[in-house]
């Protein structure tokens, strides 16, 4: 039986496709957050509002940890309603977080609702509070991917990148 080469093409693709993720290492487990590098967290969920709500870390590393270094967490709340499909793009360099959505010009407007200063206290936990003295505490989780924060009485859980 002679293949030709549109029919070559489409089994190697296939046989690629069926390959790869059996033998290959899988993105997710290749690119762990490492606090060597430095870590930023973010999460989102409702306000008491009902609107949404997006709380982030600043530059979490060894230093951080090792020194006590602090770290804040800036809550921001946005003032339009998001589409679904939205993407958070984290800057860690600038230590921002942008919220976009797909098909969207420009990011939704955003504002600024609290700013928190946290320290180590041991076993991935970092206390402190905001500047109207609400308490904030976050835990990082699963080899720092999972952040869990509360802020007053509202839990929130994310990621860490």
């Amino acid at each position: 039986m002679m293949l030709n080469i549109f029919q070559k093409t489409a089994l190697i693709s296939v046989a690629t496709a069926i390959a790869v993720p059996l033998f290959g290492v899988h993105p997710a487990l290749s690119e762990l957050p490492s606090i060597n590098d430095g870590i930023m967290c973010v999460a989102k969920g409702k306000s008491e509002k009902g609107g949404k709500i997006y709380l982030y870390t600043s530059l979490i590393d060894n230093s951080s940890v090792k020194q006590k270094q602090p770290v804040t967490v800036t809550i921001n709340e946005s003032m339009i309603d998001v589409i679904e499909g939205e993407v958070m793009v984290i800057n860690k360099k600038q230590q921002t977080v942008t919220i976009d959505a797909f098909g969207a010009a420009m990011p939704p407007e955003m504002q600024p609702v609290g700013v928190a200063t946290t320290t180590y206290q041991g076993d991935y936990t970092f206390t402190g509070k905001t500047q109207a003295g609400t308490p904030v505490s976050f835990t990082l989780e699963k080899n720092y991917r999972i952040f869990k924060i509360k802020h007053d009485n509202q839990s929130f859980t994310g990621s860490c990148h």
